[in-house]
């Protein structure tokens, strides 16, 4: 498993390098790989791929793609196709983690985790509502949708085992941060760093949400 997740780690350190130094061609240069190279991942370890979580890693592909693109505009058209397919994703991976989860809680974590998900969401979004200025109906609606594929991947405690179902949850949480931490930059104050911080998140939430699913025992057939 590890030589096949190679290609995905040395993509993402030579991006996340190219963020810490600002060179930007090594970042355009990298960026087009990352997705694909932790779909190529999945695709080599799992018996049965599932077309929703390749879909979900797509979503993610076609995000980083969009927000390579110059936006000088105040539409703001390729931000907002990005958003917008970052949020596809994240439907695509609710969708196949509500498929391995139960609402049949079989311990206090499940809830627990569900209500972390939930309030860590509604903290963000009461901080970031007085900036979000035209862009309150997609940033909101974003904002549940992460929150949703958060939950998706609490229910998961309730089916599988306990290491793959919170590497999961943890995979979720720490992809959540780097939404936040990007927003955070773009709409309130100004982080240093912020991609550094935003796409070692991202990444590394992505790659644990599909290391969870892969040692997942199947429940459905999705």
């Amino acid at each position: 498993m590890l030589i096949s997740a190679l290609p995905f780690i040395v993509f993402s350190l030579l991006h996340v390098g190219g963020e810490a130094v600002k060179y930007r061609p090594l970042r355009y240069l990298s960026k087009p790989f990352l997705m694909p190279s932790l779909a190529l991942f999945y695709i080599l370890n799992a018996q049965n791929p599932s077309v929703v979580l390749i879909a979900a890693i797509a979503g993610g592909w076609l995000g980083d793609l969009f927000l390579m693109i110059p936006d000088k505009s105040d539409k703001k058209l390729f931000f907002k196709l990005g958003l917008a397919a970052f949020l596809i994703g994240h439907l695509f991976y609710a969708a196949a983690f509500f498929g391995q989860g139960s609402f049949k809680f079989k311990s206090v974590m499940a809830p627990v985790a569900a209500l972390a998900m939930i309030g860590y969401c509604l903290i963000i979004f009461i901080k970031l509502k007085p900036h979000m200025g035209k862009l309150f109906v997609p940033i909101t609606v974003y904002i549940v949708v992460i929150a949703v594929m958060g939950i998706s991947t609490t229910l998961c405690l309730s089916t599988q085992e306990l290491s793959p179902a919170l590497t999961a949850v943890f995979g979720a949480f720490v992809f959540i941060i780097s939404d936040t931490v990007n927003a955070w930059n773009r709409f309130a104050y100004e982080i240093p760093n912020e991609r550094v911080h935003t796409m070692n998140t991202y990444l590394t939430g992505q790659f644990l949400l599909v290391l969870g699913f892969l040692q997942f025992i199947p429940v459905q057939g999705l």
